[in-house]
Parts: C-alpha cells; structure tokens; sequence
C-alpha cells in the first residue's frame, strides 16, 4: 500500500498563526511548557501529532458537513417521483466512518408523501 501524496493546503497567513497557536497549545497540553522529557521517544511524539491531527481532521469534517447542510434548506424534488418535498424538520442524525474515525453529522433530510420514501439530496444518487 503506497502513501498517498499529501494535499497541498493554501492556508492564509490568519489561519497559519492560528494553527501555529494551536499546535504550541496541544505540546503544552501533553507536554508541559518545557516539552517532552529526554526520554520521550519519537514514536511517542509521532503517535500524539497522529492523535491530535485525527481530532483536528474529525472537527474539520463535522463542521464543514454542517456547513453544507445548510445548502438544502429549500425544498427539493424527489428523485424517484420528482414531486417536490419539504424539508423534514429534524434531520437524519448520520455516523461517517471517516479516514480519521467517527464523524457525527446531521444530514437534511425530506419525505416524499408521494413515494412515502425518504431522502437526502445532500447525498449523491446511486446513478451519479
């Protein structure tokens, strides 16, 4: 299994202090303000940078979903029948099993009183 080439990132200047911060935030948090004692390992240093970095990557998506959530506030035509829904008010509650582990998102989500079917326009057709 060969390793995937890393994403280049355009982060404004902003967001790299803010990042910077936050990594001077998680060694203090783990480390204490003096860093890791001499007999740290880099095994030990590598698996807290992957802890912290999957954390990070989980609140990324969680957000990012909730974000695009937003888009389907309309109502949408069902993709069976084409009838046009309302938006349900209590969206489907969806775990993603990420890259990074688990991920939480609620997912908007119609009933079709046509079809009696429900569906979720965030999510691509089985066709697409």
């Amino acid at each position: 299994m060969g390793m995937e080439s890393p994403i280049a990132l355009e982060l404004s200047p902003e967001t790299i202090n803010k990042l910077n911060e936050l990594i001077v935030l998680l060694a203090k948090d783990r480390y204490g303000a003096a860093g890791p004692p001499i007999e740290t390992t880099f095994t030990e240093i590598e698996t807290y940078g992957h802890q912290a970095g999957r954390l990070v990557a989980q609140q990324v998506d969680q957000r990012l979903a909730g974000q695009h959530a937003e888009h389907f506030q309309d109502s949408r035509p069902c993709p069976t029948c084409s009838h046009v829904c309302e938006r349900e008010p209590e969206p489907h509650r969806l775990t993603m099993q990420t890259q990074d582990g688990s991920v939480g998102i609620d997912e908007p989500a119609f009933r079709c009183p046509t079809c009696d079917r429900d569906f979720f326009p965030s999510t691509p057709a089985a066709s697409d």
